[in-house]
């Protein structure tokens, strides 16, 4: 057999890569889900005073993907600040302050065009809490099909 053919995979072959395949799938990290949201934020580098303004594209509990036209460098610690929905009736928005660093992001092929900017979510800490309205239960839950307070 020449050195280009395919050579048949032995016993000792095949060991190791079932063993490979374990291991990868065992040390395989689950991705959190994304969910799109679509609202503006703040964000600063940590230290500066100055805040910059993005669009979310979409957040998971470790993370955000938002676009911006300021210049940031990758491994930048920032603190971001945004407004979350609610949907349950009772509640007000959620406003959030968090800590992170960006770990990935794209270089702008335009002075002043907007970019995606990938950071991780270190620390988060809501800045206001639900408020109940007036006359409406703070949680909602079904029960066959009825709302029950």
């Amino acid at each position: 057999m020449n050195d280009h053919e395919n050579k048949p995979v032995g016993k000792s072959d095949r060991e190791k890569l079932a063993k490979r395949a374990d291991y990868v799938h065992r040390n395989r990290v689950a991705r959190a889900k994304r969910y799109e949201i679509g609202a503006m934020m703040r964000f600063r580098i940590r230290g500066e005073k100055d805040w910059h303004e993005g669009v979310m594209k979409n957040i998971s509990n470790s993370g955000v993907l938002f676009r911006t036209t300021h210049s940031l460098s990758p491994d930048a610690v920032i603190e971001m600040a945004f407004v979350l929905p609610v949907h349950l009736q009772g509640e007000s928005a959620a406003e959030v302050f968090c800590r992170g660093s960006v770990v990935r992001l794209s270089q702008s092929e335009a002075p002043g065009e907007a970019v995606p900017v990938a950071a991780r979510i270190d620390h988060s800490r809501f800045l206001r809490q639900k408020k109940e309205i007036q006359g409406s239960a703070k949680f909602l839950s079904i029960d066959n099909g009825r709302r029950k307070s």
